[in-house]
């Protein structure tokens, strides 16, 4: 508090009226539990001397606070980023003795997350290249690269990662952290966070709050704000709302002022006194500073220096004056930043110059901007922002200036770092406002500038956002809503790096201020380049977040004003997306819509075909390729014909999923890809070539040409290893719609599994979290299909679910993962209805009321597919007949999503030849008995072109169509090669109802028995002890304990190397072959 040679000084440790609220976190501290702690109060309340006086380092915690700051609010992760950098140096330094083989494995578990935060936080490469040991990170791109006019204008500004995927990196990483030693990551001033951070923030306060991954249980979050200025900051203000309803392991901490006692107490411990004497000091003194801590301690350093204290070396004791006197000072509750300030005057003029400029650069001072900016002297501002003392002094000079700061309370100096702070804002503005205004605005200028090139010379992000900043506060001082193109493109290229880091809405603010500052009049004609990237970015960062006018506005002046179709193409692009975003998506018009485009481009496209088109097309095409083979496109070079570009993108991008989903234009998607591959052909490798070649493989796959398909599809995951990986690249999602369009047709679900996980990786290295989650989808449809163990997948939903709402994905996508849990709790536990998806996962009813339209139409069709998955394997017919009715309009249906087509027709084709014998009425069992023969012939149509998925079901279905203990011995053989243990349980059990039917109680006790135990593998315990009940009369003990790997001679699990195998079928032993014709086009 004071230290000026006249007496001890007053140093306390001791945290005065805060005793509850230490106990609260020194009992955290102790537990080591996993929580957040949010301290609001005014200023000056003492919120960050409360968190850093919590017992932690006593309990082995490893402590990290940062502070968001209002000069770096346009930088994104500002504090988050400065905090992690301090944890990986720490974890570094602690691990610095550890094998290379661990320090690989960290690398390695966390290389997707390294790669994606690079660009977000370019500190963490240089952090963990030294210990890479050979793992390979890869090095984001520089700002400079950022700033080259030569491609301003032309390439498409992508957003760098998903928000979600880098909140979900940051996460990951404090908790892998976490897990070797508690943290607590104390973060102070959240009402200066950019949304970005709060996105983030919000992540890891749910983890922390409510343990999702084990991980986090050693991860304390505590953030510290002052609700006046929270308010005034929408984001921080809605995430701490939502943080606050997060449970019981959220501690909301309100810190008030001292009441006199207090006061008193802090007085009587500093002088040594009894409290009774210093009561009428403290009294006074509360009055003055309104209990105020911060005002108390510098209230009391003052009364020192004026001699209000004095120390007696005769006594050793401290007296003091008439308290009246001390009632004479100033109050300084409301301006103890300017009685502090006045202290200023006594210092040299040097180091009033020093503070002056200091106070526009932030809570840290960056000594070498100064000695950058004191290489010019300002006659015109001699004596405030510049000083012939200081004219090229380096840092080493800078220091006993700062110093002298130090010694009056306006700085302090880190111990660990040497840096220099600011004590407390006030001071800062205090400091500030000493400027005089008519200089103010030209400072701001010069510091903006000089921030600007030093950020370009030493690749250094802040001083970019900085820099944008001085250039903004420039602006407004100048009160001119038009103040030249230097302001505007400072702004442009710090909204560019926040778009690169996935930070929107701070680069939102950014582009909104370059449209703003820059000079309007005649823009398109003298600035055309700027005023072309400033409104196409704007248009689509304004598109990204939801404000679709704004977006469709400043697209139709580029689209207005563009000189060139290629200028104009992302405008363009902005446009349509924003037709498909309007209540009325009509994929029609949007065919259409992308038609005309590709018109401006002079692409003309049939919208029909002629009898034969598509063969010669197809031959065309053939020729056209190097050496007539698709692997002729190894050899060609990368496209990079502007309008090719664009033309492909419409095309594969655009034309081809819309037609797709189109009622009327399904053909142009074979069109579209295959006049994208004609394009390779003629320019080069495209970014989107990989993802052409596999639609064109999905189209050959329903065309029956499945041997083609999977060389197409297999090309294609070659040709993207062409394709740079960045933040943004598609090579995750390229190899998702390889794995459900043709993998899953073609190969074993088992394989498509492995697929699917790596593409999950991919999708998250490269920032594209709802594209991670669409994977996740897809790999619990194959999950589901192939019959491994129901329990761990239940668990990772659990994380999944949790994954999909932090990453933003569409509601109903998380009401998938939702049905699939329930309907895996259904089957794991014993429930009264166990085919209504009603438990702890969801309610089906509650769920349907959450969605209207189309969303409830689709919610409403995975809800009835799974209650007839439920039905079949409960034998519930009567619900089953139910779903059947609703399921109805999709019997001939061919989902875009091939396995979803799949699943639900294996079960239409169960229950179809289960209720041919089981409906009520003969009508209703002819439609059922035509229904199951019709899914009968599709797998066997499928089984035939090279479906190994196709076989098990096939052989299935024949023996439901005429039950036989042959059939149902070949189906039960048939699923055990292929691992499909569910199925393999389900025929046992039909096979045990069949001989029980029979009255022949010795097969039927056998097969129960089999269908138990493999019930039982499959994780369905809930269905096992009904089968168990239902089994009674007929079951013992012995067939029970019986192994299920010698239930049947010749049985075999599961080996990859019968797969191939499999494709060579005894095809006379299926009776609907012959039923089919040899025209192809019969069998689909």
């Amino acid at each position: 508090i004071a230290d000026d040679g006249k007496g001890p000084k007053w140093v306390t440790n001791e945290l005065y009226g805060r005793k509850d609220e230490l106990k609260l976190l020194n009992s955290l501290a102790e537990e080591k539990t996993s929580s957040v702690v949010l301290l609001e109060g005014g200023e000056g309340t003492g919120k960050t001397a409360l968190i850093e006086q919590g017992e932690w380092e006593q309990n082995d915690w490893v402590f990290v606070s940062r502070k968001f700051e209002k000069s770096l609010s346009a930088e994104p992760y500002s504090a988050l980023k400065g905090a992690l950098d301090h944890l990986v140096t720490i974890w570094a330094e602690n691990n610095k003795t550890a094998a290379v083989c661990q320090m690989k494995s960290f690398l390695k578990v966390l290389q997707a997350d390294v790669d994606l935060l690079i660009n977000v936080i370019p500190g963490i490469f240089r952090i963990v290249e030294k210990f890479s040991y050979g793992v390979c990170f890869s090095k984001g791109r520089s700002i400079r690269d950022l700033t080259r006019s030569g491609d301003r204008h032309f390439a498409e500004e992508k957003v760098g990662g998903d928000s979600g995927a880098i909140a979900a990196a940051f996460l990951r990483l404090f908790s892998f952290l976490s897990s070797a030693k508690p943290i607590v990551l104390s973060l102070a001033d959240i009402h200066y966070a950019d949304a970005s951070s709060m996105e983030i923030l919000e992540v890891i306060a749910q983890t922390a709050a409510t343990n999702p991954i084990k991980y986090s249980s050693h991860l304390l979050l505590a953030m510290s704000y002052r609700k006046a200025l929270l308010e005034k900051n929408k984001f921080a203000s809605k995430t701490i709302k939502s943080i606050e309803n997060f449970g019981d392991n959220v501690h909301s901490l309100h810190l008030q002022d001292f009441d006199v006692d207090t006061v008193n107490q802090m007085v009587a411990s500093l002088v040594n006194a009894d409290p009774e004497e210093t009561l009428p000091v403290s009294i006074v003194m509360h009055k003055k500073t309104g209990g105020n801590p911060y005002a108390i301690s510098q209230f009391l350093r003052i009364a020192r220096e004026k001699d209000y204290f004095t120390f007696s070396s005769m006594t050793y004791k401290w007296d003091w004056k008439d308290p009246e006197l001390l009632d004479s000072y100033a109050c300084i509750s409301d301006n103890v930043a300017e009685v502090l300030a006045s202290s200023m005057g006594k210092l040299c003029t040097a180091t009033q110059v020093t503070l002056k400029v200091s106070s526009c650069l932030g809570k840290v001072i960056p000594k070498h901007v100064l000695v950058e900016y004191f290489k010019t002297f300002y006659e015109e501002e001699k004596g405030h922002t510049t000083c012939e003392a200081i004219i090229g002094v380096q840092e080493h000079g800078l220091e006993p200036l700062l110093d002298g700061a130090c010694k009056t309370g306006i700085l302090v100096k880190s111990r660990s770092e040497g840096a220099y702070m600011w004590s407390n804002d006030r001071l800062q503005e205090a400091a500030y406002d000493l400027i005089p205004a008519q200089m103010r605005n030209q400072l701001h200028k010069k510091l903006g500038m000089l921030l600007w090139r030093l950020g370009l010379q030493e690749d250094e992000e802040w001083m970019i956002f900085m820099a944008a900043n001085q250039m903004n506060k420039y602006a407004e001082l100048r009160c001119d809503a038009s103040l030249g193109n230097e302001v505007a493109e400072l702004n442009l290229q710090a909204g560019k790096l926040s778009l690169k880091k996935g930070a929107i809405y701070p680069a939102l603010d950014l582009l909104v201020n370059a449209e703003k500052h820059m000079v309007i009049a005649g823009r398109w004609t003298n600035s055309y380049d700027l005023t072309l990237d400033i409104l196409t970015t704007l248009a689509e960062t304004s598109f990204k977040v939801g404000e679709t006018d704004a977006a469709i506005e400043a697209a139709r002046l580029v689209v207005d004003n563009g000189k060139t179709l290629n200028d104009k193409f992302r405008a363009y692009i902005v446009l349509l997306e924003g037709k498909m975003a309007q209540n009325d998506k009509s994929y029609d018009v949007g065919v259409e819509k992308t038609l005309e485009l590709l018109e401006l481009y002079g692409e003309k496209h049939p919208k029909k075909f002629f009898p034969g088109q598509k063969v010669v097309e197809k031959a065309k095409l053939k020729k056209m390729l190097p050496g007539g083979e698709l692997d002729g496109l190894l050899e060609l070079p990368d496209m990079t014909d502007e309008t090719a570009l664009h033309i492909q993108k419409l095309l594969v991008e655009y034309l081809a999923p819309y037609s797709m989903f189109s009622t009327k234009y399904t053909t142009l998607r074979w069109f579209a890809c295959v006049r994208a591959l004609k394009n390779v052909c003629k320019f080069g490798i495209s970014p989107e070539s990989p993802m052409a070649i596999i639609q064109l493989a999905n189209h050959m796959i329903r065309e029956g040409h499945y041997k083609e398909a999977s060389e197409y599809a297999d090309f294609a995951l070659l040709l993207i290893e062409r394709i740079p990986r960045t933040l943004g690249s598609n090579h995750g999602y390229v190899r998702m719609v390889a794995s459900v369009s043709v993998y899953s047709v073609v190969r074993s679900f088992n394989k498509c599994l492995n697929e699917l996980i790596e593409g999950r990786n991919e999708c998250l290295r490269a920032g594209l979290a709802r594209e991670s989650i669409s994977t996740i989808i897809a790999y619990g449809a194959v999950y589901l299909c192939v019959g491994l163990p129901i329990g761990a997948f239940e668990s990772d939903l659990v994380a999944y679910l949790e994954e999909g709402k932090s990453f933003g994905a569409a509601y109903t996508v998380q009401q998938v993962m939702l049905i699939m849990r329930q309907t895996i709790l259904n089957l794991q536990h014993y429930t009264n209805n166990p085919t209504q998806l009603s438990g702890l996962a969801m309610d089906q009813e509650t769920e349907l009321q959450k969605v209207e339209g189309h969303a409830r139409k689709m919610t409403l069709r995975d809800i009835n597919t799974h209650r007839l998955l439920l039905s079949v394997v409960f034998g519930d017919w009567s619900t089953a007949e139910a779903m059947m009715e609703a399921l109805d309009e999709y019997v001939d249906v061919n989902d875009a999503f091939l396995l979803r087509t799949h699943f639900r027709r294996c079960y239409l084709g169960l229950a179809g030849f289960a209720l041919s014998r089981k409906a009520k009425t003969a009508k209703a069992r002819k439609k059922y008995l035509s229904i199951g023969k019709k899914m009968l012939k599709y797998f066997t149509t499928d089984m035939k072109l090279g479906s190994v998925n196709a076989y098990p079901i096939v052989s299935m279905l024949e023996a439901e169509e005429s039950p036989s203990k042959e059939k149902y011995d070949k189906a039960i053989k048939a699923c055990a090669r292929l691992g499909l243990v569910h199925h393999e349980a389900y025929m046992c059990e039909r096979s045990a109802g069949f001989f029980d039917d029979q009255g022949d109680d010795g097969w039927s006790e056998f097969y129960a028995g089999q269908a138990i135990l493999l019930y039982g593998e499959w994780g369905a315990t809930g269905k096992a002890d009904r089968l168990t009940e239902d089994y009674s009369h007929v079951l013992t003990r012995s067939s029970l304990r019986e192994s299920v790997n010698s239930s049947l001679q010749g049985r075999s699990r599961y080996s990859s190397k019968e797969l191939d195998s499999l494709r060579t079928i005894d095809w006379e032993s299926f009776s609907v072959g012959s039923e089919l014709g040899n025209d192809d086009s019969s069998l689909l």
